[in-house]
């Protein structure tokens, strides 16, 4: 089950997918319920909220997931974000974490990993994935059309998902990546972030082998 924590903004949810769970609760209290486990931090947050958010998640034991306004509000200080479980920065954010890639992204992002000690998704056209261990895997599932405004929160979604289900965070990242694209592929140009989720089933049906089509 997935909660959104509205942190006392819960109107702004409330009026949209009649399907949404919203509290307003604190993050205080939120954390003294041990079933929620996972936690995507960031997105529609807030650079001062992110900052405020992220450390009480971590010192809580939570995997977290950073996204969006958390890698923002960490600009320059990569080591603050040691402790989560993956970070997803699209090349801007990881430019403000780390330095400009360069011209070798798979030895950049593997050093970013191994510098928070967490899993790193460099997102774009050619997704590259590093694991601390120096794992490394490239993604070219994404059509062009998924680079649209909140793709990318839905990717961090779908990790989330993922990990709340048992996956290791390397698996959740690498199929995360993989599901996203697949989806957007299914779909076709002229996709909006609304778009994705109905198509992440027939995504995994793909990736299965079930069916999935063009």
């Amino acid at each position: 089950m997935v909660s959104v924590a509205a942190l006392g903004h819960g109107d702004l949810y409330r009026s949209g997918d009649p399907g949404l769970v919203v509290t307003d609760a604190s993050l205080a209290e939120l954390l003294q319920d041990t079933r929620r486990t996972v936690w995507v931090c960031g997105p529609g947050l807030g650079l001062d909220a992110a900052r405020a958010a992220l450390p009480p998640l971590l010192a809580a034991g939570r995997q977290v997931i950073a996204d969006a306004d958390a890698l923002g509000a960490h600009a320059g200080q990569p080591r603050a974000l040691r402790g989560c479980a993956i970070l997803t920065p699209h090349e801007g954010e990881f430019t403000r974490l780390f330095g400009p890639p360069g011209p070798d992204k798979p030895a950049a992002v593997r050093a970013a990993a191994a510098q928070c000690r967490c899993v790193v998704v460099l997102k774009g056209a050619d997704t590259v994935i590093a694991a601390p261990d120096g794992r490394l895997a490239i993604n070219d599932s994404a059509p062009p059309w998924l680079a649209t405004a909140g793709g990318g929160d839905v990717l961090a979604g779908i990790a989330g998902a993922l990990l709340a289900q048992g996956m290791p965070a390397w698996d959740a990242a690498c199929a995360a990546a993989w599901l996203h694209g697949r989806a957007a592929a299914l779909h076709g140009p002229g996709l909006i972030a609304e778009d994705l989720a109905p198509l992440i089933p027939l995504a995994i049906r793909a990736a299965l082998g079930k069916d999935g089509g063009a």
